[in-house]
């Protein structure tokens, strides 16, 4: 008995442990395809759970189960697949496409959609665009990538900055800048990331995408989702690395000595005639006339400031995955890079580590951090003294760079080797991050709450030792300067936003709600110390000057209160309607107008869902519609609309306090409104099409008025003024050729802008800025206000006024200008309005080849009706205009086409030693307007893929890719200076809430600065 109730009890103990063991979770591995191959990236979910995993690069994926357990496989454009777990551990998956489930997320203002229910105006830019790109900020990297954003390059310097615009310009003083979102946090620029962290890009441009962002988005937002790891992902390490070298895109023809004294003599030699004919007096010091010299040197001064093959090197590393609940991305990079100009560098390191933890099914919390640091040596900006390029252009090619000491020479210009003299560091650190987490206590409702906080601080340090040009005080005493200046801005932002998301009447109807609120503070830090009189030209910290002359230190705040609101439907997929309003208040205006509000709404029909729509060759067919209000506020003053009293008003060593500004109580936001008409078409399950045509009015602009002078200042902020942009934009991307060893994709983009100033806000409807720039009500922003040039006179030209007397006399060989007004003379009231400081179409195509483990891009940017006024040729062109004993600065072999009495169809007029004919002949005019339309080959890439590593025994390595590229390697252009991209921009200014931005209105003037750079360079992409 005993016997066998322990048999019984022996049994039932084994078929308890099989039962139990039939139960436990095992690790189930395998393969996700379609027909093509290996998937990445595909979603595993354990259905039931919000436990799952992705496919990683070569479509494997592993995820703990239990059998009868069902794997849902879902990915983009493919049919959800659901297969149950067997007896065995490995379960691979065959997707099927699905041509009707258009269900590409794109990411949208606080949450995503599905590319299918978007009725706003949204492009999104592949982030394989962005890879391998040997830039300092990844602005440059989407230069040409979408429709609608204008991204202008500033010049060639280490670390350039760019200019991005979206849908054109709309404010005169306040910001003109799109707003970055990076992980769901507004930046003041994208410095801060790597092309390679970044997951997804979306650019927002109608205004119901960027209304939600209120009063920060009238310029359109950037949003920038980074990359996060997967769950129950096997760790992936990544190396990316380049090494290359960079040269100026175009080296300007200077005449040499020998050149230099031809036309100083013809300007001599046509002086000394005229004197002679009576045509001109004699001048008052004669020793002018006195001839140049023959000379022994013969200097290139280009090739004493320029660096060939100045070397750009970038290296990244990332590790990325994730267990069951915990999911990780980590990376570090760095960016070193030389510049075009002699000791000129800049440095950028980044790292990023974001980090997401499940705690149960209802909690999730995360941390998005990052940290960079950047080293720059920088030099003078273009219009300054010392910048060293545009030096170089007008120093005189017959004198020597070095005295007889071996000194840099002194001379009656600017020795641009005194540029290389100063000592100067500029760096800057940026730390910041995000610590947020999701509730969900329904499966339809998400609760996300955030804290995010930036610091970022800046040491500037220059020192201009005893022994140097700009060393000399102004008795001309070595004495010694030393600047020392620190900046700490800092900023944070609370947020938190409520998302319910559901289906009704048979999931036919789709419904997104959202609602949210939002605070922001920033606050600024500034000092400076400045010194002299320093006792040895090797002691360079100010601890050693003997006199502290100069201090200052100030600090400010502003803050940003927001409650938001959106609602999203869908029906049928056929009917997508969305509305959204945000409510904004800003600590700069007064009580009475801190609040705006900001409303947007949109539809779309997606005509291709309907039962009576039956066109094989069209896939996708829907129009959208949009309307809606967006603000601006940044860029102007920290408190514009109050009443300030300041202190550091002196008197007599007294201290006191003023007014700093006069009160206007009646300022108000920026607002625009813009209308978005759209269509987006798919052909043959290959081609998509979007076409997008809009109309936006930015009304009450920021900008300074004039005011009486008994106020006690001069200009007073004001809301003033409308601009007008309307355009229309096209994209079409095109899957020519998808097989399994050979593909072929092509994309272009195109954009019209047509910008106007409406109202200025002055009695004379217009303004003068800048160098040659105007603000004028009819005409676009970038236009200039210059004399009309008729070419040079081949004989002598008489003006006559309206009645036909005749007034002012040219002499053959002297410029003739346009006289507008027809009054027989040339002044400043015949200046005419000339428009293409932004180029009003313009646009970029891209192309890849893929050939079994070959791939060749190219891509490139166009610009059409765009016009740059070569300032720089003012002088560059004068013609010989100063006699001894300093004579001219050197000139563009182009001067060499000058007026003689043989060649009167010259493009120059004569050279001439008299003021009052050089003067003439080198006014401000069109004869220095150019058309700058391009067509520039912006980047082509070689590489191969090392494919047969995956069957090789080198397991550890999962993917090997080598490059080669080159960078701007061709330029097609009319415009003979430097670069038709050139912008001239203040490269000292920084990006900031409170700083004006009015170099949009100011655009197309060249000064000379630093032209872009072309790169040849090779690259390794590796995956462990």
């Amino acid at each position: 008995m005993n016997l066998h109730f322990k048999n019984v009890i022996c049994v039932l103990f084994f078929f308890s442990f099989l039962l139990n063991v039939s139960a436990q979770e095992k690790k189930i591995t395998g393969v996700v395809s379609d027909s093509s191959g290996p998937l990445p990236g595909v979603n595993v979910i354990l259905k039931g759970t919000t436990t799952g995993t992705e496919t990683d690069f070569d479509g494997k994926y592993s995820l703990n189960a239990k059998e009868g357990d069902i794997l849902v496989f879902s990915f983009v454009g493919m049919k959800v697949t659901e297969k149950a777990v067997g007896a065995g551990s490995e379960l691979n998956v065959l997707m099927q496409e699905d041509a009707n489930l258009l269900e590409e997320i794109v990411i949208v203002g606080y949450g995503s959609t599905s590319k299918k229910d978007l009725t706003g105006s949204v492009a999104t830019i592949g982030v394989e665009q962005l890879q391998d790109k040997p830039v300092a900020n990844v602005t440059q990297a989407l230069q040409g990538k979408t429709s609608g954003l204008q991204i202008v390059s500033t010049g060639g310097r280490a670390g350039d900055a760019t200019q991005i615009s979206i849908r054109g310009n709309g404010s005169l003083s306040a910001s003109n800048s799109a707003l970055y979102i990076i992980d769901g946090v507004p930046q003041e620029d994208m410095s801060g990331i790597s092309p390679e962290d970044i997951k997804s890009i979306s650019i927002l441009k109608d205004a119901a995408s960027t209304a939600i962002y209120g009063s920060r988005a009238s310029n359109g937002v950037v949003l920038i989702q980074t990359n996060r790891g997967g769950y129950q992902k096997d760790i992936s390490v990544s190396f990316n690395t380049s090494y290359g070298f960079q040269n100026i895109i175009k080296r300007p023809s200077l005449l040499n000595a020998e050149q230099y004294k031809q036309v100083s003599d013809a300007a001599r030699i046509n002086y000394e005639q005229d004197i002679a004919s009576g045509a001109l007096a004699g001048p008052k010091d004669p020793t002018i006339l006195t001839p140049l010299p023959d000379s022994p040197y013969n200097t290139d001064w280009l090739k004493l400031v320029l660096r060939d093959n100045a070397t750009v090197k970038r290296y990244q590393f990332s590790v990325a995955g994730g267990g069951e609940n915990t999911r990780a991305y980590l990376s570090a990079s760095l960016f070193d890079q030389e510049g075009i100009i002699k000791k000129d560098n800049y440095k950028i390191g980044r790292i990023k580590l974001n980090v997401e933890q499940k705690m149960n099914d209802y909690v999730k919390l995360g941390v998005n951090s990052y940290f960079s640091f950047s080293e720059a040596t920088p030099f003078a900006d273009d219009n300054n003294t010392y910048q060293p390029y545009s030096n170089a252009l007008g120093a005189r090619p017959d004198v020597s760079p070095y005295d007889a000491d071996g000194n840099i020479a002194v001379h009656n210009f600017s020795n641009p080797l005194f540029a290389f003299e100063r000592q100067v560091t500029d760096k800057w650190q940026n730390l910041g991050g995000t610590l947020f987490f999701d509730v969900t206590p329904i499966e339809s409702l998400v609760w996300h709450s955030a804290f995010s906080g930036n610091i970022r601080s800046n040491r500037y340090n220059r020192y201009d030792a005893p022994n140097t040009r700009r060393g000399l005080n102004g008795d001309g005493v070595p004495t010694g300067y030393g600047y020392y200046s620190t900046e700490n801005n800092r900023d944070y932002l609370i947020e938190n936003t409520v998302t319910y998301t559901d289906r009704f009447a048979n999931d036919k109807l789709k419904l997104t709600l959202l609602g949210g609120h939002s605070f922001q503070k920033w606050e600024y830090e500034d000092s400076f110390v400045s010194g002299e009189n320093f006792p040895s030209s090797d002691l360079s910290w100010l601890v050693s000057a003997g006199e502290i002359n100069q201090g200052r230190s100030f600090y400010k705040a502003m803050a940003l209160e927001s409650y938001f609101t959106r609602l999203q439907l869908s029906w049928d997929s056929k009917y997508h309607f969305m509305v959204s309003t945000r409510y904004d208040g800003s600590s700069k205006f007064t009580k009475e107008n801190r609040w705006g509000s900001f409303p947007a709404a949109s539809i779309g029909w997606t005509i291709s869902n309907e039962k009576f729509f039956n066109v094989p060759a069209i896939n996708e067919l829907k129009a959208r519609a949009s309307f809606g209000y967006t603000g601006n506020q940044t860029g102007i003053s920290y408190a514009s609309g109050q009443s300030l009293i300041g202190s550091g008003e002196n008197y007599d060593q007294a201290p006191g306090l003023a007014a700093t500004t006069i009160f206007n109580p009646d300022l108000k936001w920026e607002k625009g409104q813009a209308l978005n008409l759209g269509l987006d078409i798919t052909l043959f399950d290959r081609i998509d099409v979007n076409l997008d045509y809009y109309e936006k009015e930015t009304q009450d602009l920021l900008s300074r008025v004039n005011v009486p002078q008994e106020s006690g200042f001069r200009t007073m902020l004001a809301n003033v003024g409308n601009i007008s942009n309307k355009g229309f934009e096209a994209n079409i991307n095109a899957r020519i050729i998808e097989k399994e060893n050979f593909k072929w994709n092509f994309g272009a983009n195109f954009s019209y802008n047509d910008n106007e100033v409406l109202k200025v806000g002055s009695e004379t409807g217009q303004y003068t800025t800048g160098f040659a720039s105007i603000v004028k009500e009819g005409s676009a922003l970038g236009s200039f206000f210059i004399l009309e040039s008729a070419g040079v006179a081949s004989e002598e030209y008489t003006y006559k006024d309206a009645d036909g007397v005749d007034g002012q006399t040219v002499a053959a060989g002297d410029m003739i200008y346009v006289d507008q007004n027809g009054d027989g003379k040339i002044t400043d009231e015949d200046k005419k309005v000339f428009e293409g400081g932004i180029a009003p179409i313009y646009g970029g195509f891209n192309t890849s080849i893929e050939y079994k483990g070959f791939d060749l891009g190219i891509s490139g940017q166009y610009s059409i009706g765009k016009k740059v006024y070569a300032l720089f040729k003012e002088d560059g062109l004068n013609g010989g205009a100063v006699g001894a004993p300093s004579y001219s600065e050197n000139m563009l072999t182009e001067m060499l086409d000058y007026w003689t009495p043989t060649n009167t169809n010259a493009s120059n007029p004569r050279p001439h030693l008299s003021s009052e004919i050089s003067a003439w002949n080198t006014q401000r005019s069109s004869r220095y307007l150019e058309d700058a339309d391009y067509l520039r080959i912006s980047d082509i890439t070689l590489g191969y893929n090392f494919n047969f590593l995956k069957d090789s025994d080198v397991k550890f390595i999962k993917s090997l890719r080598l490059y080669a590229q080159v960078r701007n390697p061709f330029t097609f252009t009319k415009y003979s200076g430097g670069d038709p991209e050139v912008s001239y921009v203040d490269q000292t200014a920084q990006s900031g809430q409170d700083r004006t931005d009015g170099s949009k209105i100011e655009a197309g003037v060249d000064l000379g600065g630093i032209p872009n750079v072309k790169s040849f360079l090779i690259g390794l992409n590796v995956k462990f």
